[in-house]
């Protein structure tokens, strides 16, 4: 008997807690299935429509997503909207979303196309060519570098509507339509300067003292002539051949006196002698007794006589006698 009532006793206990695991399995399915039916905040939204929906702010929304929140932010513009404002729309359409924290928000993005500073100075360096102006130049606007912002179905386009040069003064003036004179939907006016450009020599890695500078160590950069200092470096073939006084760095303009002729023969070397005479030609081996760089004059011994002479650089510790 006391085995029966133990035996039903535990059957009772096994079915309780299988009811108990249903229920929990139950509960956790339900929650899955509502997580995964959840609408989720986006990141970034970007958007080309004038206006501004329910399905442009969240993901999984099944209904209401089409529904108009308000206008959209003008093309290339962002708006943020933070986390107080998102539960007050979410709350309004019975959207199941809840912000995780005060600093949830999304920032929407309004699609445009945009004509660059570099598309409208190309447009006024035409018009200044167009007026005669020739060379090397650029133009630089009193008003900074600005851009044209468009709707997306715009191409990037701008043109000349109005143009006005100054050529005593270099000056000018322009008004500028956005894509064309036939569709003007946006127009700037801009006034500026022609930037006469030139090209001056710079190193390509930088150098210390004693490398010796070649053609393949240069680089040739364009600049505006208004930088142009009266002591910096502006014809390479005043480089090549030439060594840093002291560090010289790529990229960087480089002054007069800043690099040096190479000294070739240095004071206590040995150097080799050539001794010429009309067609006649000897060698010796001797010392100098100063440094100089190609084409220096300096005093060297002779080490066969102890003769001191001058002699003329002519090489990585090579002199000649004449």
């Amino acid at each position: 008997m006391l085995n029966i009532f133990w035996n039903r006793k535990s059957l009772t206990l096994r079915m309780i807690f299988l009811s108990i695991a249903i229920v929990i399995a139950s509960f956790f399915s339900l929650f899955v299935i509502n997580n995964a039916h959840a609408a989720s905040l986006k990141s970034v939204s970007v958007i080309s429509a004038d206006v501004l929906t329910l399905g442009d702010l969240f993901d999984n929304v099944e209904r209401n997503a089409d529904y108009v929140i308000g206008p959209a932010p003008q093309p290339g513009k962002d708006m943020t909207l933070n986390a107080r404002t998102l539960y007050r729309i979410a709350s309004a359409l019975d959207l199941a979303w809840r912000p995780s924290s005060t600093a949830d928000h999304i920032t929407v993005r309004r699609e445009a196309t945009v004509v660059s500073y570099s598309n409208i100075e190309n447009t006024l360096r035409k018009s200044l060519k167009d007026k005669g102006v020739s060379g090397h130049f650029g133009v630089k606007l009193n008003n900074g570098e600005p851009s044209i912002i468009l709707p997306t179905n715009m191409h990037a386009n701008v043109e000349v509507s109005e143009f006005k040069y100054d050529r005593n003064r270099d000056y000018f003036h322009a008004t500028l339509v956005a894509p064309s004179k036939d569709n003007p939907i946006k127009e700037i006016r801009v006034s500026g300067q022609v930037d006469r450009r030139t090209t001056i020599p710079v190193l390509i890695t930088t150098l210390q003292h004693g490398d010796i500078i070649s053609d393949s160590d240069i680089d040739m950069i364009e600049i505006s002539q208004n930088d142009i200092q009266h002591n910096m470096i502006t014809n390479k073939k005043a480089m090549i051949g030439m060594t840093p006084r002291r560090i010289a760095y790529a990229g960087k303009f480089l002054q007069n006196g800043a690099l040096i002729k190479p000294q070739l023969v240095k004071r206590g070397d040995s150097v080799g002698i050539t001794f010429q005479e009309g067609p006649l030609t000897l060698s010796a081996k001797g010392k100098a007794l100063q440094s100089g760089a190609i084409g220096d004059v300096v005093r060297v011994t002779n080490s066969n006589s102890s003769l001191t002479v001058d002699a003329v650089v002519s090489g990585e510790n090579q002199v000649v006698v004449n």
